[in-house]
């Protein structure tokens, strides 16, 4: 059974998951917004290669925020008083 300062703990890290995971969508948007709408793209291959990263820091951005919204669902019914019931063999 889960005390109630590591349930608190897991909060923490859900919460910090997905402040992260909207910070890192931020950057991102803010990354791909530069590199697209830019007037100083002089060559085509750097265009591609900073469009990518960021597409793929944007992918990384959400999957943090699912993780951390997961992680929630999953918690948000937890109660630590419950007991725990005795399982018994089935009658054959």
């Amino acid at each position: 059974m889960q005390s109630e300062r590591e349930i608190k703990d897991e909060r923490k890290a859900i919460y910090f998951d997905v402040i992260c995971g909207i910070i890192s969508s931020v950057l991102a948007f803010s990354g791909l917004a530069f590199a697209a709408i830019s007037n100083r793209i002089f060559n085509m291959g750097w265009l591609t290669v900073s469009v990518t990263f960021w597409t793929a820091y944007l992918l990384f951005s959400f999957f943090l925020i699912g993780l951390g919204i997961y992680t929630w669902k999953m918690n948000k019914n937890f109660d630590s008083k419950k007991p725990i019931k005795d399982l018994r063999a089935p009658i054959v």
